[in-house]
């Protein structure tokens, strides 16, 4: 019937049907850095990878990524290194970390810590000298692990806030338009509502992490901590809009992003990290990220970070870098969509006539798919799941008009056309 167009993707014995189907959602236009931002260190040997990283389509870059952040100088040196590794990406907008942590009675290397607000403002000196495109400057790095990883108990929320306030002054004063992030804390936790609460006026992007796990759960527990995405950007929300909660940030709008994230944080471990768990659910999170309202996410991390990485230490992809190639395709608006599987989690983006569908199985059986999206017709489907990714193999195409399965443990995109 025109109008209505139904595929069903696959008939195994073992494989259970899923019908996807339009959700009424209302459209949103969809932000780039949402989905295509990424952690960069120096230490990424990017040259060697430029042409695997740019099909990626980097929408955004957080720099330095990680503790990196509080355990060194911004160098001119270090800052030349990121401009030529930006330079490589495409030139796409950047978040800074200022520095913030020293050690009690000095550094590792006996190197006065540059964290100071002048050297706040030297870095965005530097930065103006060197052209970079600077969305945010953001002020420190899980000020909330000082007290225990670091041995610092002085670290407060209310210490962190009084030095947000002098280097955010420090910056605007070379450069008015800058804008500020933070608290870029390591999970969502009273550090961060501490942090709402005393400088939430402070921030122009409140910033956190998430890493829900060490690796040590299952396989159907790490998909299920998925729901920790959107139900902390709800809580952020709710914390914004209470006077009690955020007295001295009422009547500014909130912005969020999530500057770290994975689903383990264990970069010693690959269980739910470098493997196919891990791959598919930092997709989900993106995706969900996206819709819920958070603007710059960058992933943990670009490559080259031990079991973090989208691609390892010799340059080869995993199965999270397999992910976030295809979603360089979630682009123009949103379209909503639903499963009646919920081991099934999909979105779709439209641009023009073009509707492409985001399908991930989280499960270790295949998956009929059924699409059931009136006014389009299929015009083509790839699938790549961890052993195409280990074996050095592109996505699979998927034959239209034969029966086929969306494989165990995969992610498939799906391009649809709609009808004249």
């Amino acid at each position: 019937m025109r109008g209505i167009f139904t595929l069903s993707l696959g008939l195994l014995l073992s494989a259970q049907a899923a019908t996807v189907t339009p959700s009424g959602a209302a459209p949103r236009p969809i932000l780039p850095a949402s989905v295509s931002a990424f952690n960069l260190g120096n230490w990424m040997p990017v040259t060697e990878a430029v042409d695997g990283l740019n099909a990626l389509k980097p929408a955004a870059l957080r720099w330095p990524g990680g503790n990196i952040g509080d355990e060194q100088n911004r160098t001119p040196e270090a800052m030349q290194t990121l401009k030529s590794n930006w330079t490589l990406l495409g030139q796409p907008p950047l978040m800074i970390q200022t520095r913030v942590f020293t050690r009690p009675g000095g550094n590792r290397d006996n190197v006065p810590a540059k964290n100071t607000p002048e050297d706040a403002a030297e870095l965005v000196r530097m930065a103006q000298g060197l052209g970079l495109n600077v969305a945010y400057y953001e002020i420190g790095n899980e000020p909330d692990l000082y007290a225990t990883n670091r041995s610092d108990p002085s670290w407060t929320p209310e210490k962190y806030c009084g030095v947000v306030r002098a280097q955010r002054a420090a910056i605007l004063k070379v450069d008015p338009q800058a804008k500020i992030a933070g608290p870029a804390v390591s999970n969502p936790n009273a550090y961060l509502d501490a942090a709402i609460r005393e400088c939430g006026d402070a921030f122009d992007l409140v910033t956190w992490h998430l890493y829900p796990s060490n690796g040590d759960g299952t396989a159907a527990e790490a998909f299920a901590s998925i729901i920790r995405v959107t139900d902390t950007v709800e809580r952020v929300k709710k914390l914004w809009a209470d006077p009690a909660t955020n007295p001295k940030g009422q009547g500014k709008t909130l912005t969020q992003g999530v500057t770290e994230y994975a689903q383990s944080y264990r970069s010693d471990r690959g269980t739910h990290l470098s493997d196919a768990v891990g791959g598919l659910w930092a997709a989900e999170a993106a995706l969900r990220m996206s819709e819920a309202g958070a603007v710059f996410n960058p992933y943990f991390s670009l490559m080259a970070t031990g079991n973090h990485g989208l691609l390892d230490d010799a340059g080869f992809p995993r199965m999270s870098y397999a992910a976030f190639r295809e979603l360089a395709n979630y682009r123009g608006q949103t379209f909503g969509v639903q499963s009646d599987d919920a081991d099934l989690w999909v979105h779709a983006s439209r641009q023009g006539n073009l509707l492409t569908l985001f399908a991930i199985n989280t499960q270790p059986d295949g998956k009929t798919l059924n699409l059931n999206l009136p006014g389009y017709r299929v015009i083509g489907a790839k699938t790549v799941t961890d052993e195409d990714v280990n074996a050095d193999k592109p996505p699979r195409a998927l034959k239209i008009g034969e029966a086929l399965t969306l494989p165990p443990l995969s992610f498939t995109r799906v391009v649809l056309k709609a009808l004249p």
